[in-house]
């Protein structure tokens, strides 16, 4: 990629507000799993790229569980067509879903917050232990995990480009795991990441559709990598990667996770450890579960250093 003309052409149209940015050229992304044994060769890839893709890292059995989960509730909300079984998730016609709003969002989203294995999912063995490798050392998941449920025909709402780390702050060195929740064809859009973007750190925002509200501008020319992704898969980037989700052209629901993780030792905003959205409060969340269950609360033992919001 031409970092220095990225850089410039960013710098020319800072306050332009945008969707997503076309693709004209893309490539796939390389299947880092056989270097989980090879950790130096593992580091140097990632810091290269800014991205890491794995497949079949996590069972696939949780990660359906998960997705059952979702879909009931999605049911119940009247989001799905009801003609059609819930585990295809295809949408009712006419079902909007927009993020942080009043009313139907907020019930079904409060919903799913409340889900236990959503957020036992962060935590999957997998996943942590790829992080490991990668950290060199012991890991933080965040607490506030995030679940996507992208309608088709919605593509407005479609997530811009942008760089994780103006929303999470803390450390400049977390990692976002996103993973669809199911196969997710070509077809149903995914995300896409471009390449070496994180070593230009902290870009300027615009305001911007979609999830999150802000983004950055890039130049359409640009290779992208993306690709359809398995049920298992997930991709791991740096929090100044610049990564834009695309529309989806079929009729059902894309769901997808992002979860977020650091070293232990490096600060964390507080914000980063409180449920999505600030709407509600871990006590809230956790009414339901089990009193001993070791997914709540499970950061209160260690000692985290706590970075102000700024």
């Amino acid at each position: 990629m031409e970092i220095a003309r990225y850089r410039n052409y960013f710098c020319k149209n800072q306050t332009t507000t945008m969707a997503i940015t076309s693709f004209s050229r893309t490539m796939t992304f390389p299947d880092s799993t056989p270097l989980l044994s090879e950790p130096e060769q593992l580091r140097a890839r990632a810091w290269e790229e800014g991205y890491l893709c794995f497949r079949q890292l996590v069972a696939p059995d949780k990660i359906l569980n998960v997705r059952r989960q979702v879909l009931a509730v999605a049911e119940r909300f009247d989001l799905l067509h009801p003609d059609h079984p819930a585990e295809a998730a295809i949408t009712r016609p006419g079902a909007r879903l927009q993020e942080g709003s009043e009313g139907l969002w907020e019930a079904y989203y409060g919903e799913i917050l409340r889900m236990r294995d959503f957020h036992a999912l962060a935590l999957d063995a997998s996943i942590v232990r790829m992080l490991e490798i990668l950290f060199d050392g012991p890991v933080l998941p965040h607490a506030r995990n995030i679940l996507r449920f992208m309608i088709p025909g919605n593509n407005t709402h479609t997530t811009p480009p942008h760089q994780d780390y103006i929303h999470i702050g803390g450390t400049t060195n977390f990692w976002t795991v996103w993973m669809p929740l199911g196969d997710c064809p070509d077809e149903q859009g995914g995300l896409a990441v471009l390449p070496q973007s994180h070593k230009r750190g902290v870009l300027p925002t615009v305001k911007a559709q979609g999830a999150g509200g802000a983004g950055v501008v890039v130049p359409d020319d640009l290779e992208w990598a993306t690709g359809a992704m398995q049920t298992g898969d997930l991709l791991v980037f740096h929090s100044h990667n610049v990564h834009q989700g695309r529309d989806n052209f079929t009729e059902r629901a894309r769901i997808s996770t992002d979860f977020r993780y650091q070293p232990l030792n490096e600060s964390v905003r507080a914000d980063s450890m409180q449920p999505h959205w600030g709407r509600w409060t871990w006590d809230e969340l956790y009414e339901d579960w089990d009193a001993g269950d070791p997914v709540k609360y499970y950061w209160k033992p260690w000692k985290l250093k706590i970075a102000s919001k700024s």
